[in-house]
Formats: structure tokens, sequence, C-alpha cells
């Protein structure tokens, strides 16, 4: 699972208990009441409880200072006294203190800014992939407000929480003692409603919880079936319908199942990423041991391993080699035990299979073998393409373009901030797609979608890209979507063609189906009819009339097309009476 570790300040009014003025613990009933890192590192309802390591900030003057209170006068007295009870704690995690030693004080805002980026860079150095959470109560006003601004600019990376401590009398509970702050304070502006804005009147996000296509809704039924329960599941669906969402929710079911706490995800995989190195994707799932084969330069521990009580998603699945499939198969057989590569120990992990796939089931019987797949696939969702719940193309549309806006001022917070009120923001970016929406819709209602949400996710970003080519302020014009909406159409033409491979027959040369889907739906829109029955007649006149010119006699004709001569020249004669 993904370690936590914590930061704070020391408070030196306040660690590690309580302080009078003087700098003497406060005693009530004998009994001394815990500081804030204390609390932040103990207290059953903190998220650092389960921290492993704590990083403490200490200022330290390189020249000695006059004044101050009578007990423990200096920061660093009180840091060597939280130390200590940090220690007598059970369960205590591993402290290191990082020194601040100047003669600034501690109310300068560039030199403690300077201070606090340098130390939580280095932590995050120290600790790539753990899971940071900062207490922002201890120390002055002026900390505070840095520790904030060095969050903001991403200074210990984005798996960070930011925490304060709420004081005894206004706690709701005991679960109350600290609660979380925001820290991303660009993207909270970018959120925020303008005065005229009626935050209720935001259609929330589209999911498969609010499907109207029946086929949508069975998937939906399957997610909550399938997540609390430890089988292997596989995904299986064309590019861009969702799989790696609908694994994600998978996921956030079964920790929900099994009463863990929600965190981020790193257990995933792409087979793909290993296709003609087997070694490496057998040493990426488990591990190996120091000289297993010659770029196993030390022992390390592979992802089922790492993902003990936990989901691990591997996509595409029918890339993985057929060695993998065998000690993947046994470790599920195992009930989650696995052996490293080159080692003899086995590692109890417990963890639970979702696995995904873009091929249909023909293929991954090629692909896989047959007792593998039989394992892998004990629970299937087969995810729809989009084409096929059309019903829901609309709320996907827009659920899509509001999803794009975020993306574009959370990567460019400054785009949230117009010269007006409100210009910039996400909200400002949605509404300029308002008066297109039902034009796009309709085009989309009448396209392959091959790309399913990517395609929609394409067309959002292109025109967004459109809109703001003279500047921070989109505008969309008319002319613009009929453009992008066309671009679409002519990449899905030439994807359909491509697809169709170089022809070996006649019947390779006959209108692909989407040829003919894209020319039914022009059709449409045109209010005509095509009349299926004369479009047919006129390839069969078309084939026989070239059948009689190749064998240069009816009887030869009939030869060429499998036909008896009699029924040939009926056929001929039938259709060229009509010329």
């Amino acid at each position: 699972m993904t370690t936590t570790i914590s930061v704070s300040w020391v408070s030196v009014n306040n660690d590690p208990y309580e302080r009078h003025k003087d700098g003497s613990y406060i005693e009530r009933d004998g009994e001394k009441t815990p500081g804030p890192t204390l609390e932040f590192l103990f207290n059953s309802a903190s998220p650092a409880q389960r921290s492993k390591k704590h990083y403490v900030f200490v200022r330290r003057p390189k020249t000695s200072e006059t004044g101050g209170r009578r007990v423990q006068p200096r920061e660093a007295d009180v840091a060597e006294e939280l130390l200590k009870a940090i220690a007598e704690q059970k369960g205590a995690p591993e402290v290191k203190v990082i020194w601040w030693d100047t003669d600034a004080p501690p109310t300068d805002h560039r030199e403690l800014f300077l201070f606090t980026s340098r130390a939580l860079t280095s932590i995050r150095r120290e600790n790539p992939r753990a899971n940071i959470v900062v207490n922002i109560s201890p120390g002055t006003p002026a900390a505070q407000t840095v520790m904030l601004l060095a969050l903001q600019a991403r200074m210990a990376g984005d798996d960070v929480r930011a925490f304060h401590g709420t004081p005894r009398d206004k706690r709701r509970g005991p679960s109350d003692a600290v609660r979380e702050v925001p820290w991303n304070l660009l993207a909270e502006l970018a959120a925020t409603a303008t005065e005229d804005d009626d935050a209720g009147s935001r259609p929330a996000a589209w999911s498969i919880d609010h499907a109207r296509s029946q086929r949508l809704r069975d998937v939906a039924t399957l997610v909550r079936q399938y997540a609390g329960v430890p089988f292997p599941v596989l995904i299986m669906g064309a590019r861009g319908t969702g799989k790696t969402e609908i694994a994600r929710r998978l996921r956030d079911g079964f920790r929900e199942w099994t009463a863990q706490p929600a965190s981020g995800w790193d257990f995933h995989l792409n087979c793909a990423e290993f296709r003609g190195d087997a070694n490496m994707l057998r040493s990426a799932l488990f591990g190996h041991t120091k000289g297993a084969h010659s770029q196993a330069l030390k022992d390390e521990a592979g992802l089922l391993e790492k993902a003990a009580d936990d989901c691990v998603f591997l996509d595409e699945i029918h890339w993985m080699d057929p060695q993998a499939q065998g000690l993947l198969l046994v470790a599920l057989q195992r009930n989650g035990s696995i052996r490293r590569i080159g080692g003899d120990k086995s590692t109890p992990s417990k963890f639970r299979l979702v696995a995904a796939t873009n091929q249909p089931r023909n293929i991954l019987r090629e692909k896989l073998t047959p007792d593998f797949l039989d394992r892998v696939s004990d629970l299937v969702i087969e995810l729809p393409d989009l084409r096929d719940c059309r019903d829901d193309l609309g709320d996907i549309w827009r659920s899509v373009v509001r999803r794009a806006c975020e993306e574009l001022v959370q990567r460019d917070p400054a785009r949230a901030l117009g010269s007006g009120k409100s210009a910039g923001r996400v909200d400002d970016f949605v509404a300029e797609f308002q008066p297109h929406h039902a034009k796009i819709e309709k085009a989309i209602t009448t396209m392959r979608l091959a790309g399913n949400f990517r395609d929609l996710e394409k067309l959002a970003r292109r025109l967004l890209v459109g809109g703001l080519a003279r500047g921070r302020f989109l505008s969309l014009k008319d002319d613009l979507v009929r453009a992008e909406l066309e671009r679409l159409r002519k990449e899905e033409r030439q994807d359909a063609e491509q697809g169709a491979g170089p022809a070996t027959s006649l019947v390779d040369e006959l209108p692909t189906v989407a040829r003919c889907e894209e020319y039914l739906r022009e059709v449409r829109e045109a209010g005509t009819v095509l009349r299926a029955p004369d479009a047919v007649e006129e390839w069969e006149r078309r084939l026989l009339m070239a059948a009689l010119e190749v064998g240069g006699s009816g009887a030869k004709a009939a030869e060429l097309l499998g036909m008896r001569p009699r029924t040939f020249t009926d056929q001929l004669n039938k259709r060229t009476r009509r010329e």
C-alpha cells in the first residue's frame, strides 16, 4: 500500500504540550494536554496517525537571540522536547528535523518561502510515491500562509493533503480533531460560481449510474455487483469505451467493501508496453531477485507484491506472453501468493485482479491460453460502443465538454483569472458551447464514433483550441463548429476505408458498412429515400454484363458466376429489358 508521511512546523508555544506564557506546561488534573503535533500524529481521527515518517521544520538562528520566556525559550529546545515526547508514544513514526538556519525573522515571507519550497522539494524527492499530509496549524501566521503558497506551487507534487487542528472547544465530536484545508486555491477560484450564477443549476457530470441506455444501465448493475467481491474481472470493450474508468469504479467499491480508506491508485500496468520483452513484463509483475536476468541489478518487488490487499489493473492483457500467463494463473490459484523471478520464497499478497482488453473473444482464444482465459474471465463486463447508446450521447457530450474545460483551466490556472469578474472561468467556457450543443449532438448521433469517448474528447479539445486561437477568451463560431464536425466525419471515412484493407475480390470492393451508414445518414438528413431494390438490381446487372463480356457467351458467363445457363440468360434479359 502507498506510504503516508507527514510534515509540520514545530509549535513553539504548544509543543509537545500546551504551555503557559512563560513556557511551562499547563496541567489539568495532573495531566498535560497534547499540542498540535502530538494531536496530528496520534489522534485516531487524524490522517497522519499511520504516518511512517514525520518531518518537522525548526528555525535555528545563526546568532543568539536575547529575551524570550523562562522555560525552553529557543525553538530548538522545544524541538528536542517534542522528539522525546513522540518517541514515548506507541507506534511512533520516524522523525526527521529539517533545520532552518537563518537570522531572518519568522515573519519574513520571502525567506520563509525559499526555505519551505526547498524543504518540500527535498521531501518529495526522498519519497517520490508517498502520500503527504501537512499540518499547517503550528508556526507563525506567515509560516502557515507560505506553506499553502508552496503547496499551490506544487513544491510537494500532487498527492498532498493539508489539515489544521480544531480547537477543543470548537470540535463537533471525537472525530473532529483536524479538518482538511483546500490548498489548490487557483482551482478553487476557477470552480467558484459568479455572483449571478445559480450553483444548483450546474449539471452533474454524467456517469453510468445515471445512464438512460439499457446497455449502460446493465453495465452499472454489474459494476455494483462485482465491486465487493475478490474474484477477477475481465472488462471487454472497443478503444475509448471507458475501460479504465470502470476498473477504477471496481477498485473504489472493493476498498469500500473491505473497509479500506480512499487512496491514490498506482497498481496498474499496460501489457502492451512490454511487447517483445517478456522478461521485463514478468519482472514488472512478480519482481525479481538480483541476477535473475541481465537487468536485475538488485532485489525488487513487483506490482503484485506491492498491491497486497488492493486491486491490480492489467490493461491490454491480450499482449501478455504465455509464461507470464502461467505464473499469474498459479498466483490466482494460490489466493495471491507470488514468487519473485529467480527467487524460491513465496510471498502472500492477496491482490484482486482487474483486466481489460479491446479484443473480441475469438482473438482472446488465440492470444491467451485456455486455462488462463477461463480464470481471468470469472466475471466479465462488456462495454457497448457509444453509437449503441444514443440516448446518452447528449449527456455524455456535455460532460466531456465540462471535463475538457476543467482540464484546460487546471493545466493553465491563469485562464481562471480574467479581467472581468467571471471571464475565463470553467463555467464561462462551458457556456460558450451552449448555443452549439443541439447541432453537435445531432451530428454525433449520425457518426460511427469508432474512438467512442476519445472521439468526443478530440472534438471538444479541437473546439477549445480553435475558439482560443486569438487569446484567452473563448469564442465558438458556427463556421468553426461546422468545420470541426466535417473534419471528424472525414477522418471517420478515411479510417473506414483504410480498415477495409486491399481488395482481394469484388466483394471487398463493395461499399463498406461504414460507407453505407454514412450515405444512409446523408439520405436521412436530406429527407429522401434510397430504393434498396434498385441499388441491388443495378449491382447485379453490372455483374451479369461483365461476365458476358469476359466469357464471350451465356454459357461461359454462367460458368464464371456459378449459375445455370438458363438462369443467367433469364436474369440478364430481365435486367437489360428495363434499360
